[in-house]
């Protein structure tokens, strides 16, 4: 355990680092969109394209794992839905935030940095197949229930997936594939400036988490707040195993790399959408904050149950 320890410190040490940073004032207001921008157009493209392009083919276009993840998030959507509109007397729009908290995971940011630190390389391209799964198929629900009640919920639909369609990642990861499917090899000058860029993708992305993690008033002792942060730590992993493993029968490569995709704190995305929307937004910012800061413990004690990492 002391091992697993070791290895997931590091990289929530990064995130403490860019909270500290934010709490004392070291970085300008205007520094959190530099680098959000750095990380989203230039280092973690460059990262999932290299990663993309110098993996076959066939790993990459992997439909059982794409679908095995689709599924169990939908089905820790649905439920989570359903409780947390009865719990609070909502609607079921008003639950669509929530919900989308829970079942998607910060694996853009956090899951390219720590799982393969456990489980290797060869844990991307899964990674990849299970993200889109939440890019294509779990966010169009959510924003779809989310939208269905309210004034301009078609705008807000729209526009979420015009964002989703413009973002430089899914670009990277079809350039890449394209790529390896070509077999395409790079000059050694690009070849060297998308590695360098690549490299910097996981320190930086995780201390731009951190940075954006400090927000004075950030409410995190509300119930909302611990059922979202319980719901993504406990729930989600737990519906990931039982479908890919029982539903799917995933190898058991697979299913580890979606449970501890599964087991990562909530995605900064889902703030951005429901603050858009106006809709539980400091609920999720405040899961967003409480679940980052107890995945290094939930997440560790995960891998050491699933016996990750023990020859570490």
């Amino acid at each position: 355990m002391l091992a697993i320890l070791n290895v997931a410190a590091p990289f929530f040490a990064l995130i403490a680092c860019g909270t500290i940073a934010s709490r004392l004032n070291l970085l300008p207001q205007n520094a959190i969109p530099a680098l959000n921008t750095f990380v989203l157009y230039f280092a973690l493209p460059c990262m999932m394209f290299r990663f993309m392009l110098e993996t076959p083919f066939a790993q990459i276009i992997n439909g059982r794992v794409f679908a095995a993840y689709m599924t169990a998030g939908l089905i820790t959507f649905v439920i989570f839905v359903m409780t947390y509109r009865f719990a609070h007397m909502d609607r079921a729009q008003e639950a669509a935030y929530p919900g989308l908290a829970v079942s998607w995971s910060n694996w853009g940011y956090m899951g390219f940095a720590l799982i393969p630190a456990f489980l290797g390389e060869e844990a991307l391209p899964i990674i990849v197949a299970g993200g889109m799964a939440d890019v294509f198929v779990l966010l169009s629900v959510g924003l779809a229930l989310a939208g269905s009640g309210g004034a301009g919920a078609r705008e807000i639909f729209v526009g979420s997936l015009l964002r989703v369609v413009r973002n430089p990642m899914i670009w990277a990861v079809v350039a890449g594939a394209a790529g390896s499917a070509a077999g395409l090899k790079l000059p050694a000058a690009p070849d060297q400036l998308v590695r360098l860029l690549g490299s910097a993708a996981v320190p930086v992305a995780l201390f731009a988490i951190g940075v954006s993690l400090y927000r004075p008033g950030v409410p995190v002792l509300r119930a909302e707040v611990m059922l979202i942060t319980g719901g993504k730590l406990l729930l989600h992993p737990y519906i990931v195993a039982l479908v890919a493993a029982f539903m799917f029968g995933l190898s058991h490569l697979e299913v580890q790399v979606l449970v501890l995709m599964a087991a990562l704190p909530v995605a900064g995305s889902v703030f951005l959408f429901a603050e858009r929307a106006g809709s539980e937004s400091d609920s999720i910012s405040g899961s967003i904050l409480v679940s980052t800061a107890l995945a290094f413990l939930s997440f560790s004690a995960l891998v050491w149950a699933m016996g990750v990492g023990l020859d570490l």
